[in-house]
């Protein structure tokens, strides 16, 4: 199954997508929000024969990992027409046009005065990380008043973002700083907030991810995985998290040390080190009792991989894993199948947590923003992947 794509041209600096709607940061400091859902259908309604594949592609993801959907898709009377579809749509040029637009789009000056390193959204909040910290405004605010609504959450110069897809929490890698994490809380207000930064970790943290309860830090010189455990408060009787440990990447990956020049990255289960010419794959569990926790990893295999120039960063969904080089974006796909998605590449982003759009792949160019969607993953054994994070289908 080939990727589809949709370009947007314009000149843009990141993309989010989140509940139906595609908010653009324009490269001058505007924000474009697009109504997502009325956009795909209107498009979908222009090419009747492959709509059903438009659809599941670029807004409704999450249909084929249905569990029932799924049993029903293994009928060949219905499996063959909607992979015919799905080819169909593949060799489609989409590409956006003003009409296609009319109705859907507005335009607003961006509450922020800097172009984010990164940008999340989080219980309805946009956050915005840059060289002077991070900040958020309410996503459902009037942009006309949203200055006065934008908050400050620290002070450290944030690369990445992350939020976490059921601990109600955001972690935050600061370069030279560290790991940071944030626990949401609500407000007499009732509009949940982002508590105060808690160190997790003093290493050089370039880039972040969660891995269940726990998050992956990594930057060019090293990585590692700060463990949490939960516990039960004896007075509330509410289930907390708290840090158990750090694990370096010779516990992830065996007894083979690696080297300096290794490039770890993780996601989920997944857990990946490139190293010497091949790229190691590892499952991590964490077993036991959550009070006391025992980190387990399964070492699931490694595979030849020698790229033409340097890996500048790198990401996991459940379609496969993301490698950006110099003038290239290579995703290792779930698959097995290698796509190459060639021109450098200002930004780039995937969706591990959302439940619509997890097989989205956003790039933007100098000249357009380009959606790109991976449909093969529903067809593959995801207790069997070795590239991209199991989507549970039970």
């Amino acid at each position: 199954m080939r990727s589809v794509k949709l370009r947007i041209p314009g000149s843009y600096w990141d993309s989010q997508i989140y509940s139906g709607e595609l908010i653009i940061f324009g490269d001058d400091g505007s924000i474009q929000r697009v109504d997502w859902s009325g956009f795909v259908d209107r498009v979908a309604t222009k090419h009747p024969h492959v709509q059903t594949a438009l659809r599941v592609a670029f807004s409704d993801s999450d249909l084929f990992y249905n569990p029932k959907v799924r049993k029903i898709l293994r009928d060949p009377q219905i499996e063959s027409p909607i992979k015919g579809q799905l080819n169909q749509l593949a060799d489609l040029q989409l590409e956006t046009e003003t009409s296609d637009l009319s109705g859907h789009w507005q335009h607003h000056d961006s509450p922020f005065d800097f172009l984010p390193t990164d940008t999340e959204i989080y219980h309805n909040e946009i956050y915005a990380g840059g060289e002077d910290g991070l900040f958020s405004f309410p996503r459902s605010a009037s942009l006309s008043k949203v200055k006065s609504r934008l908050d400050k959450h620290h002070d450290a110069s944030v690369f990445q973002v992350k939020a976490s897809d059921r601990f109600s929490a955001i972690a935050t890698a600061t370069g030279k700083d560290g790991l940071f994490d944030f626990l949401l809380a609500r407000n007499p207000d009732e509009r949940k907030r982002i508590g105060s930064p808690r160190q997790v970790a003093t290493r050089p943290c370039n880039a972040c991810d969660w891995a269940f309860q726990s998050i992956m830090g990594w930057s060019s010189q090293l990585a590692f995985l700060a463990s949490f455990r939960e516990y039960k408060d004896s007075e509330s009787k509410k289930k907390k998290r708290v840090f158990n440990k750090i694990i370096d990447p010779s516990e992830i990956f065996g007894s083979n040390p690696g080297s300096a020049n290794d490039i770890v990255w993780g996601s989920r289960e997944k857990m990946y080190r490139f190293s010497a010419g091949r790229i190691t794959v590892a499952n991590y569990e964490s077993v036991g009792k959550a009070e006391d926790p025992v980190e387990k990893f399964e070492q699931v295999g490694h595979v030849g991989f020698n790229p033409e120039s340097e890996i500048i960063a790198t990401g996991t969904a459940p379609f496969g894993t993301v490698l950006e080089m110099e003038d290239r974006i290579m995703v290792l796909r779930s698959d097995g199948v290698s796509e190459v998605f060639n021109g450098t590449p200002i930004h780039w982003r995937v969706f591990p947590r959302s439940e619509h759009y997890s097989n989205q792949l956003h790039i933007v160019y100098e000249d357009a923003l380009e959606i790109i969607s991976f449909t093969h993953d529903y067809f593959v054994d995801q207790g069997k992947k070795m590239f991209g994070f199991a989507k549970a289908t039970e």
